[in-house]
């Protein structure tokens, strides 16, 4: 029975895979509104979450003014409180409090997004790739929390604290939009979430053949202008978050050259196994084949 279900998705129409889509689509929209609206009614939660890093309670903050105190150096203590925000637009607040409730939505319905596609990918995959292919569905959502959470705890207020303190004169006072404060931690911890899926790129794509570690290895130089690059483009207009985005990048390039020669020690190892059953006649290229 089971393979006849396999063999009916295997055999679905063009049309019948784009029905299955707008399901998926419908259910996933229908996850995500819910989601929104249950933000929306928790106000104080979420905008609680989004201000958090400009106070001094903030766990970075408090790491950061213990450090200064071990090792004598002010220069290590973050200084929220310098930090003053303000709106100037009639709706700003509500516009805030919408966007922060449709971003905060995204991020709890990611895990489920991945599931769907997941879902509907899986069908058309072999049945080897299939329980590989369950890897990938469950470490994306994890790298996209800790990319999240990396973001929000180390770049965001590293971030807040230089830019809202960097002065040129000091007849100019720092009066932040809140708006522009609010996109300064949105867009930050979400570009880290983004480039926290590197290693799951760089495992898709040596699982695939297309990279090698010592190829890797060999375009180091050419990955670190690639990954500014890529810094610059998924940060707000700053060098200091595009530096922070870079470093974690860069770190987890290496740990990709390391995933890659696993990968590749591992395909070497089943290739030799195969050969050495081959050459004990255990099975035959045909048998393999088949």
């Amino acid at each position: 029975m089971s393979n006849q279900v396999a063999h009916d998705e295997a055999e679905m129409t063009f049309g019948e895979h784009l029905d299955e889509l707008r399901k998926i689509l419908i259910r996933v929209v229908m996850v995500f509104g819910v989601l929104v609206v249950v933000l929306f009614t928790m106000k104080g939660i979420v905008l609680d979450v989004v201000f958090a890093p400009i106070r001094e309670t903030f766990p970075t903050n408090r790491l950061f003014a213990w450090l200064a105190e071990v090792m004598n150096s002010e220069a290590l203590r973050i200084s929220p409180d310098n930090v003053e925000l303000f709106n100037n637009k009639m709706a700003g607040q509500f516009m805030l409090h919408i966007k922060s409730s449709v971003v905060g939505a995204f991020i709890l319905a990611f895990p489920y997004l991945i599931w769907e596609l997941w879902c509907f990918v899986k069908p058309a995959l072999p049945p080897e790739q299939r329980r590989k292919s369950i890897r990938y569905a469950v470490e994306c959502p994890i790298w996209f929390v800790l990319g999240l959470l990396f973001g929000y705890y180390v770049i965001a207020p590293l971030a807040i604290n230089f830019l809202g303190n960097y002065q040129v004169s000091d007849q100019i006072s720092n009066i932040i939009d809140v708006s522009s404060f609010m996109t300064t931690v949105l867009s930050v911890s979400f570009a880290a979430a983004v480039a926290f899926q590197l290693p799951i790129l760089i495992r898709l794509l040596a699982t695939m053949g297309v990279v090698t570690a010592e190829g890797m290895r060999q375009y180091r130089k050419i990955a670190v202008v690639a990954l500014l690059a890529f810094a610059a483009i998924i940060t707000p207009p700053d060098v200091v978050s595009q530096v922070l985005i870079f470093i974690p990048c860069y770190a987890l390039y290496e740990y990709g050259i390391g995933i890659t020669a696993r990968i590749e020690a591992q395909r070497a190892k089943e290739e030799a196994e195969y050969q050495a059953a081959v050459a004990a006649g255990k099975i035959t290229p045909a048998e393999d084949d088949e």
